[in-house]
């Protein structure tokens, strides 16, 4: 799919919850299936898995899928899993950092395999972190304690890295999250840094994200990173509590603080808990609706956007709305520069 030429954008309206506590403690990252299936990969203490969802807040009780993984260090198993991805046959690849692993599932959640060596040599990686697949299917995962960028087969079969420790443009410090557009350009949350890179195939560095929004706060300690098929750039902004928006050119657009409301799961469950009412209704409700500690977002070929509320047990999805303008729709540039009184 070609981009827009501009975009007469009209609105991001919050669109629903998926999920609850108890049932999606701890979401770190989303992944999308086939039939509007949706990946929660969730990580807390004691509980490392998978569970499938749909984006009519449903959960597939009757499906294997419902528990993909577990905690431990056998095959099949995670330990500190941190990115979930899935390519063009719908099988499922999760990045565990405690590991040093990449796992990959068929779309059943039956395990295939799993690849990994842990070290700082080429072909070896330390807690790798964000994973995604190149325009040529080849996966990169952030190599997170090596601080730079690996490129793999699918198999596992190393092919170039790039990036080293430090603060200048095309180094990191403890990456985060990827995503690698249909033009091959690498987007890394360079959360040690306080900023997202835009990089070429290379690695060479093109765009930096990093300055303050309108409300004077700047990126801090970003975990994820996602671009739609308009170019339009999504940070989970982990530690400002936020997710922010740019365009392609690194404009900034939009911030979400969060607009939840209970998920038609939650619903259910506080019309059969008394209890659960209770509290709720004794709640400080405006302040159940913001974002808390997001640390991934991701966005659907519908653009719809799905925030991983970590700390918040559930998902926050929006709808973009937003007009595709070709030659024929986009306004000319303005010849003069416009002036404005205060």
């Amino acid at each position: 799919m070609a981009r827009p030429i501009g975009l007469l954008r009209a609105g991001y309206p919050y669109l629903k919850t998926l999920g609850m506590r108890r049932i999606t403690n701890f979401p770190y990252d989303v992944a999308f299936g086939a039939d509007e299936t949706v990946y929660v990969l969730l990580r807390t203490a004691g509980v490392a898995e998978i569970r499938v969802w749909t984006f009519d807040d449903a959960e597939q009780l009757t499906d294997d899928l419902v528990s993909i993984g577990g905690y431990g260090k056998e095959e099949g198993q995670f330990e500190w899993p941190v990115q979930i991805i899935t390519n063009e046959k719908g099988q499922i690849f999760v990045s565990d950092e405690a590991n040093h692993k990449i796992s990959i599932f068929n779309p059943d959640g039956e395990f295939v395999s799993r690849w990994g060596t842990v070290g700082s040599d080429k072909g070896e990686f330390v807690g790798p972190a964000g994973i995604s697949f190149n325009p040529e299917g080849d996966l990169l995962v952030v190599d997170a304690r090596n601080n730079r960028i690996q490129t793999y087969s699918q198999d596992g079969e190393f092919k170039s890295q790039f990036g080293n420790a430090g603060d200048a443009p095309g180094e990191f410090q403890n990456p985060w999250g990827i995503h690698v557009d249909e033009n091959g350009l690498i987007y890394v949350a360079d959360w040690g840094n306080d900023r997202v890179q835009v990089l070429s195939p290379d690695g060479d560095p093109q765009i930096m994200i990093s300055g303050a929004t309108p409300d004077g706060l700047k990126i801090k300690n970003p975990t994820g990173v996602a671009v739609d098929d308009h170019g339009d750039i999504y940070i989970s902004d982990w530690g400002n509590n936020r997710v922010l928006q740019y365009d392609s050119s690194g404009r900034y657009v939009w911030r979400f603080l969060g607009d939840a409301s209970l998920s038609r799961a939650a619903r259910t469950y506080m019309l059969t808990n008394a209890r659960s009412n209770r509290i709720r209704e004794m709640a400080n409700l405006e302040e159940e609706k913001y974002l808390r500690f997001p640390t991934s977002v991701r966005i659907d070929s519908q653009f719809r956007l799905c925030i991983a509320d970590h700390h918040r047990y559930r998902l926050q999805v929006y709808q973009k709305e937003a007009i595709e303008l070709d030659q024929n729709t986009i306004s000319e540039p303005l010849r003069n520069h416009t002036l404005s009184v205060n």
